[in-house]
Order: C-alpha cells, then sequence, then structure tokens
C-alpha cells in the first residue's frame, strides 16, 4: 500500500510538471470570447458586424503580432474573421425565385465555426433565393482556442434560442428548418424538445449527428477539467477552426448530450440525417437508433455512410434508411485525381469543391504527423502525392496502411457524396417533394 502511495505521488508530480512551461497566447483566455448578445431581440445583422469585429480585433493582436499568417492558406485577419464569424444570406433583390416564407437557421459543431456550414449555405441560397439562411458563432467559439476553456452549453443553448427567435420575430418566415453539423445536431434537437410548440419548425437536417460521444469515458470530462485543461494542443494552423481539443470542451459537449438517448421524447416534424459509421467523434451506433426509435415523422430519412470495416456493415434496424457504399479508393473531381478510404466525422458537410477544405483547398489536415520539432513528415502530408488518402482516423494503422498503400493520410474535409445530401436538404424544405426518391437519385 505505501508503495503505491508514493508511484502515485510521483505520477501526480509529473502530471503537473509535464503541464508547466511557457502556454502560447492562443491557448489562453482572451476575456472578450465570442457569446450572447444581451438584448435577445438584438438585430441579427449587428450581431454579424460585431462579432466579426471582435474576432478580427482579437486574431490581429494574438495571432498576426509577427505580421505574418499563422494558417495554411495565409489568410488575414480579415478574412480568417470572415470565415469564422457568424453570416446570414438574405433574400435576393427583385428575385421571383422559389424560398419565400423559408427560414433556415445553421447550427455549427464544437471546435468548428460557421465556416462548416457555409457548402449547405450555398446549396440552400441557390434552391431557395427568396429564403433567409442565418449562421449563428457558438460561444466560446471563432476567437482562440483558449476561450473554449471556460465556454458552457448553456450558452451555445441560449445562441441557438437567440437564432431561433430572429426568425420568429420576422411575419415573412412562415417555415423555420434547423440545419445543425455535429454538437450542432444536438442542440437543435435539445431546441426541438425543450419548446415543443414551436409552430414555424418544420424540420431538422441533423449532418454527422450527435446524440452521444463516441468515447465511453466521456462521463469523466467534467471531473478531469478541475486537474486538465487540454486533450489535445496543436500551433492552430486553421483558419476556419480550433485544432486545438480542451477537456471543458469535451465535458460540456457530454453535459449537453447526456440525456438525449435517455429521453423518451419524439421528434414529430421531417427530418434528415446523414452519418458516417465510421465517425471517430460520435457514436454513429447511437444517431441510427436515434433516427429508428425518436423520429416517428412520416418524411423522415437517414444517409448512412457505410464502414470499410465489414462487421459494422449490419442491416439497418428500420426503413428510411439510405445506405452508401464506400465505392473505389481511387477518384477524380473536377479534373483533379484523389484517393478516398471512407467518410470522416468532419468531413460531412462540405462540398468537394470548397475552396479551403475541398479536393482543391487550401487546408490539408495533416495534424497526425503535426509534431514539433520533426516536421518533415507534416510537410511531406502538406505537400501530398499520388498516393495520399483521405479518411477517418481508422486509417491511421500499420495494417490499413498497407491495405491502403499510402504514404499519408489526411482527416476527411470534405464529402465525396454531396451532391446526394444537397439534394436531400433542398428535398427536406418541399412538402411536395419525395425525399427517399431524392436519396436514391443519382
Amino acid at each position: 500500500m505505501f508503495r503505491f502511495k508514493i508511484n502515485g505521488f510521483f505520477l501526480l508530480l509529473l502530471f503537473f510538471l509535464a503541464s508547466c512551461g511557457p502556454t502560447p497566447s492562443f491557448l489562453k483566455k482572451t476575456g472578450s470570447p465570442a457569446g450572447v448578445p444581451t438584448d435577445p431581440d438584438y438585430p441579427f445583422s449587428q450581431y454579424v458586424q460585431e462579432s466579426r469585429k471582435n474576432i478580427e480585433h482579437i486574431l490581429g493582436d494574438l495571432r498576426f503580432s509577427s505580421g505574418d499568417s499563422p494558417y495554411l492558406g495565409k489568410y488575414s485577419a480579415a478574412q480568417a474573421a470572415q470565415m469564422r464569424g457568424p453570416f446570414e444570406r438574405l433574400p435576393e433583390k427583385g428575385s421571383t425565385g422559389p424560398g419565400k416564407g423559408k427560414g433556415f437557421l445553421l447550427i455549427h459543431g464544437l471546435t468548428d465555426s460557421p465556416y462548416l456550414m457555409h457548402s449547405i449555405a450555398d446549396s440552400l441560397h441557390q434552391a431557395y433565393p427568396n429564403g433567409t439562411i442565418r449562421a449563428v458563432l457558438l460561444p466560446g467559439h471563432g476567437t482562440v482556442a483558449g476561450d473554449s476553456l471556460n465556454m458552457r452549453h448553456t450558452d451555445w443553448m441560449a445562441i441557438t434560442d437567440y437564432g431561433v427567435r430572429s426568425f420568429e420575430n420576422m411575419e415573412t418566415i412562415s417555415d423555420l428548418y434547423l440545419v445543425g453539423f455535429s454538437t450542432g445536431t444536438a442542440l437543435a434537437v435539445r431546441h426541438l424538445l425543450d419548446n415543443p410548440k414551436s409552430c414555424k419548425i418544420k424540420g431538422l437536417i441533423l449532418i454527422s449527428t450527435a446524440v452521444k460521444a463516441k468515447s465511453e469515458a466521456a462521463f469523466l470530462s467534467p471531473y478531469l477539467r478541475w486537474v486538465k485543461d487540454w486533450l489535445d494542443t496543436f500551433e492552430e494552423r486553421d483558419a476556419a477552426r480550433y485544432e486545438s481539443f480542451s477537456v471543458n470542451a469535451g465535458a460540456e459537449f457530454y453535459l449537453l448530450t447526456k440525456n438525449i438517448m435517455k429521453s423518451k421524447s419524439l421528434i414529430n416534424v421531417p427530418v434528415l440525417m446523414a452519418v458516417s459509421a465510421d465517425d471517430d467523434t460520435i457514436d454513429a451506433d447511437a444517431a441510427r437508433q436515434f433516427f429508428c426509435d425518436r423520429v416517428t415523422a412520416r418524411r423522415r430519412g437517414l444517409i448512412w455512410y457505410a464502414s470499410r470495416h465489414a462487421e459494422r456493415n449490419i442491416a439497418p434496424p428500420c426503413g428510411d434508411i439510405k445506405e452508401v457504399k464506400l465505392g473505389p479508393v481511387d477518384r477524380e473531381f473536377q479534373g483533379t485525381a484523389y484517393r478516398f478510404a471512407n467518410y470522416a466525422h468532419t468531413a460531412l458537410s462540405m462540398s468537394p469543391a470548397d475552396e479551403h477544405y475541398g479536393v482543391n483547398g487550401r487546408y490539408h489536415h495533416c495534424k497526425a504527423y503535426d509534431t514539433p520539432p520533426d516536421m518533415e513528415d507534416f510537410n511531406k502530408c502538406q505537400q501530398g502525392s499520388a498516393k495520399t488518402i483521405f479518411g477517418e482516423k481508422d486509417i491511421a494503422s500499420n495494417a490499413a496502411k498497407k491495405e491502403l498503400d499510402y504514404d499519408y493520410w489526411r482527416r476527411g474535409t470534405f464529402n465525396p457524396d454531396y451532391s446526394r445530401l444537397e439534394r436531400a436538404m433542398i428535398c427536406l424544405a418541399d412538402e411536395t417533394c419525395d425525399l427517399q426518391k431524392s436519396l436514391d437519385d443519382q
């Protein structure tokens, strides 16, 4: 017993010693994180403007003090602020196209930003030019990763409420659709369940549906955050989102989602979901069971991206599920050849054509090789080759490397099947459209 106590003491000492040392400014709290407007009726356009101004100011002070851009792609502080900030797309003046009376509230995921909703916004705006599209910024996001250290899920819920209220105050909007990615899906579901009499909400679009964390140890995160700040830290090279992950971020996600699967409340508005069976961030099986057990609307559909592991491809437990097979490893998009292993959590909401995350995007997700001071593999991954492959984290093994014959892997940042998702999203917002047919069409 005495020996155990001594070993435990030294382990604890090593833990705290490992936590010491200079902390980069971007891993510290700024004192001016993204928040919730104090006035519940604050004009959304002003919220967008002030949020972007705050982000640009913080990034300019903390990330651009040397004069050089810290981001892959060499974005300016103003460009990064525009990418990370909330946004809205209003009806086109003089347009006679469809979308009148429709509103779409876009809610991004954990450590992400509204940029992860840009492809979706483009698709919806093109299909419904007379609709109104708004994307909120979750408090604690958008500035620097240090601001994730004290963010709270109750504030995420509050900004979701603010976004919904901005549509409820518009007499011109009769049909509102909540569109979430990852953590944003849990916020959309929580809002609907907490406001069952909301008459304007006509449907949910839930991409990389997060009703439960992948890790079985997630319940420990609310306690771990009192002794440890970070699970992973990086140099923050992505202009669109945080790369470092705080324990507090995981804790607040757990608190947001811990009762969703336990609840018996049913979802009776139309629902479209898209989930990867190989998702390494959320529990894909729990998401599929949520769809089968809790979504009771007649118009519903789940795009289920099949796994590269045969044992995971079990028969769907209910109907209205479109299973999308993986297809070939070697692919092509608009003249560019690339290699694809499977669908990553981070990829589903983004078009292959996106200028930042797409096939030819300026950002390459090579965090697996971001191991200073030895950056040789990171640089080679950034450069890429004919053998470099996109996929989920499960391909980062010697067995997968041998099977797939790749040199470097990048975690997926775009969805090769985005056109199907786009078609289904547009269909969900059209009550005359056959949702299942939209899922089957090629």
